[in-house]
């Protein structure tokens, strides 16, 4: 087996097998990405937190905590906005709010034959199709010639600062976007 020598670590010089040395990385590469789990393979596996005698044990109030669970977030429990020049659209701020630092999620309703003219946001995009399907264009014109029809359970990206437009052609409309805030909408500026 041929060998190799491994760096100076805290003094010392080590040596291992190629073998050895691939096992030791992808150990360490699996610890560096667990570590900001908090624990949570330790304590999926049976071990580390509920392990009697460890310093990292549960108090009796911790203990006492429920466990976490999903909480769902529907959009009929949501406020819901209309545009008063656009009454076929309505928005809802599924999680976070458009001047929020951190992970956003807007659900929007466009009905049949609704338009968005022409705009921009400041951030990157991704936005799904959850039904119907929606006709988008990049570009500082309206075209309808330029349009893509992104169909149901489709994902597309619009990078940011990317003039598009948006059209509810064959029927209603629901879509999502999310992203990372503060973000907002610059119209006819482009």
């Amino acid at each position: 087996m041929k060998r190799w020598r491994a760096g100076r670590h805290d003094g010392m010089l080590a040596s291992f097998d190629r073998e050895s040395s691939t096992m030791l990385r992808q150990t360490l590469l699996c610890l560096l990405l667990a570590a900001p789990l908090g624990g949570g393979i330790a304590q999926a596996t049976g071990t580390g937190h509920d392990s009697p005698g460890r310093e990292d044990a549960l108090s009796p109030a911790q203990a006492d905590l429920p466990p976490a669970v999903p909480r769902p977030v529907l959009p009929d429990g949501q406020t819901w906005t209309t545009p008063p020049q656009q009454p076929e659209l309505s928005a809802a701020w599924m999680l976070g709010a458009e001047k929020d630092l951190g992970t956003y999620v807007l659900r929007v309703r466009l009905g049949a034959g609704g338009r968005i003219p022409v705009h921009a946001h400041p951030d990157e995009r991704v936005t799904t199709v959850l039904s119907g399907t929606l006709h988008v264009g990049f570009g500082t014109i309206f075209d309808e010639t330029r349009m893509v029809a992104i169909p149901t359970g489709a994902v597309y990206v619009v990078p940011a600062d990317q003039p598009h437009y948006l059209l509810a052609r064959d029927g209603d409309v629901e879509y999502q976007e999310s992203g990372f805030g503060p973000t907002g909408s610059e119209f006819g500026r482009h």
